[in-house]
């Protein structure tokens, strides 16, 4: 009999050392609700497949890095033609002012040469009339 009362105390000390008081089970509870809130975080704030799918079709594969020093390059030429181009509306608005001063002759080269075509009818004609005479 003492032998099966030291096993009951025994138990029940064992009991007292593992077993979880309320307090314990609190904390234990907080502890849950924590994982749980921080679990969805997580939910939320983790990429899903489409998302990965999206950044993936955007993201840059070796081949485009390849591409970059031509890409600069195109870029840095297209800069210098920009650049020229001030100089090139310069020489245009000067060779449209030169094809105006030449218009401008030539209008005034063909009313001399209607004058001068004029003037050779009458001398024709006056060297005809002497003729005739």
């Amino acid at each position: 009999m003492e032998q099966l009362l030291e096993r009951i105390f025994d138990e029940l000390a064992f009991l007292r050392a593992n077993m979880a008081t309320k307090d314990d089970v609190a904390a234990l509870k907080d502890d849950i609700r924590a994982l749980e809130s921080r679990a969805s975080h997580i939910e939320q704030t983790m990429a899903t497949k489409d998302d990965i799918a999206s950044i993936e079709q955007r993201m840059a594969t070796k081949d485009d890095v390849a591409d970059i020093p031509f890409i600069k390059q195109a870029v840095m030429e297209t800069l210098e033609t920009i650049n020229e181009i001030p100089a090139i509306k310069q020489t245009l608005s000067e060779a449209l002012r030169k094809l105006d001063n030449v218009i401008a002759s030539q209008a005034r080269q063909e009313l001399v040469l209607q004058s001068l075509a004029f003037r050779s009818l009458e001398q024709e004609n006056e060297i005809r009339a002497l003729k005739a005479k």
